[in-house]
């Protein structure tokens, strides 16, 4: 191809024309460059910077480094004392998160994270209820997490760094995992496989009341006058069936409280007849509709005792009383419970399993149903199901070798003919061990994600699973992180921060002169505050 005459010096002029014309236009623009470190930037929301270290606080226990994911923290002597020391090539200022939407157990219910307000309690690895200090929210640009354990309705989606309380299992003969879990220690994702336990906590808070007592409002037939009065009911065994039976088959409409089961189940239909006359002291009425029995009770301290428990069946749920109650008062509620929305299937051609399960579109009920499961030593897996033109559902099922602990709790005698039962569940005391089935991996660009501390214990339980936050772990609140960004050097040495440089509080964004990049025209000053 024969060359264009003088394009080599068309080309050169116009590369001069683009140089003149550029250093021409940054004339104009504000410079880029910042007098370091008396001018500085001004972080985003939630930075995370180097951590501040309370010398008169710390106690040298030696918990941020063993709970620290990528080990940068080491303990070292000062005279008769211990302190921890940071390793900034390593850190990866970890300030574990996991998305807004993400189901965390409070006290009484479940809640999305971004929800979860400073003060309300959750649960956590102790599987005691503690009190959040705060949330924390910032955006996230890295690898996500999505983690599905069996047994729970949604996937965890967790960044990389978040620890779980995890039991990694063991690869035996022909490539099967151990069944047995080991002790469980905190794992972060990427070291965690598919088939590995992760944790559930089994809720052990027990606060029982001998009487429920309750404020109601009463009408007076003669006069139209508004009453108030107490309302105190024996919390007993009876009781709690009745809240079950209510939690599955009960409404309230205006002045009624009414139960709703099939023609054909006398046994309920007596049972919840005979416990609402006595807990009540008021006769009650049966309506039959087709195959539907009504039993009804005209009363409105009724009424507003059971609405504590929701209206309609997407609202109902366990107030904390009873999820705190005895383990043998809330073994009548699940009896009630399962009587009414609950069944056991028994093996047919198509299907041959044996298992039982529940049905309710109550998500909050369904987590709810699940712990007292855990409670009673039996796990139960909870699923959610969508149908065409109807609310989400959720089952819970129990199956493999518990279902014959909950044929003990109904009261259903069955002949199992198998001659073996299988879980891919383990149990203990403290944990429900569930397997992952899925692990998946994602990068994600400013995602927003959320985190808590948590009073003494500072974990929580994110969807269905044990998860951690290390920040704030320190108990003397001796450690915490700032905005100070100024942490790069150029020998590894310097990388190295003593307890006494930790010790030194960072410069303020208020300090001097405050700096942010707002435009691609380079950084802008902000106005000094004024010092008191």
């Amino acid at each position: 191809m024969a060359k264009i005459p003088g394009a080599g010096k068309l080309k050169g002029a116009l590369g001069t024309w683009v140089a003149y014309y550029t250093g021409f236009r940054h004339l104009f623009h504000r410079p880029y460059t910042l007098k370091f470190p008396e001018q500085r930037y001004a972080v985003e929301k939630g930075y995370r910077g180097r951590h501040l270290l309370h010398l008169e606080r710390c106690t040298g226990c030696g918990i941020c480094a063993w709970i620290c994911p990528e080990k940068c923290i080491t303990i070292v002597p000062r005279g008769e004392r211990w302190y921890p020391q940071y390793f900034y090539g390593r850190c990866c200022f970890c300030h574990f998160c996991v998305t807004p939407d993400t189901l965390v157990t409070t006290n009484p219910s479940v809640t999305p994270i971004s929800r979860v307000k400073s003060g309300d309690r959750v649960l956590t690895h102790t599987g005691e209820y503690r009190m959040v200090r705060r949330v924390l929210t910032r955006n996230y640009s890295g690898r996500l997490f999505t983690i599905k354990p069996l047994g729970a309705p949604f996937p965890l989606r967790i960044t990389q760094d978040h620890p779980l309380l995890a039991s990694p299992r063991a690869f035996v003969k022909l490539g099967r995992l151990e069944k047995a879990p080991v002790s469980p220690a905190w794992k972060t994702p990427a070291e965690l496989k598919q088939g590995d336990y992760l944790t559930m906590p089994i809720a052990k808070e027990v606060r029982d009341i001998d009487f429920y007592e309750q404020n109601v409002v009463i009408g007076q037939p003669s006069t139209g006058r508004r009453l108030a009065r107490e309302l105190k009911l024996k919390a007993d065994t009876s009781l709690f069936r009745l809240i079950g039976y209510y939690l599955a088959e009960g409404y309230t409409v205006r002045r009624t409280v009414g139960f709703a089961f099939g023609a054909h189940e006398a046994e309920y239909i007596n049972d919840a007849a005979q416990l609402l006359e006595r807990v009540f002291r008021v006769r009650t009425k049966m309506s039959t509709v087709h195959n539907c029995t009504h039993v009804l009770l005209h009363s409105v301290v009724a009424v507003q005792f059971f609405q504590n428990f929701g209206r309609g069946a997407e609202n109902k749920k366990l107030p904390d009383w009873a999820m705190f109650a005895a383990q043998e008062k809330q073994r009548e509620l699940l009896k009630g419970a399962w009587r009414g929305d609950g069944y056991l299937h028994r093996p047919t051609k198509g299907n041959k399993s044996i298992f039982f399960e529940y049905s309710t579109i109550s998500q909050t009920f369904a987590f709810q149903l699940q712990q007292l499961l855990f409670r009673a030593g039996i796990v139960g897996q909870v699923a959610s199901v969508n149908h065409r033109n109807r609310k989400p559902a959720f089952l819970v099922t129990v199956r493999g070798e518990f279902v014959q602990k909950m044929a003990s709790l109904m009261q259903i005698r069955f002949r199992d003919s198998r001659t073996k039962t299988f879980s891919r569940f383990a149990m203990d005391d403290n944990y429900v061990f569930a397997p992952i089935t899925s692990i998946k991996v994602s990068n994600v660009t400013d995602q927003p994600v959320v985190n808590l501390s948590v009073e003494g214990d500072e974990s929580y339980v994110a969807g269905n699973v044990t998860a951690h936050n290390c920040t704030d772990y320190c108990p003397e609140y001796a450690l915490e992180e700032t905005v100070e960004y100024d942490i790069a050097e150029y020998t590894r040495e310097l990388l190295v921060w003593s307890p006494e440089r930790l010790a030194r509080p960072p410069a303020k964004k208020d300090d001097k002169y405050v700096f942010s990049v707002e435009t691609s025209r380079g950084a802008t000053q902000v106005a000094k505050k004024e010092r008191n």
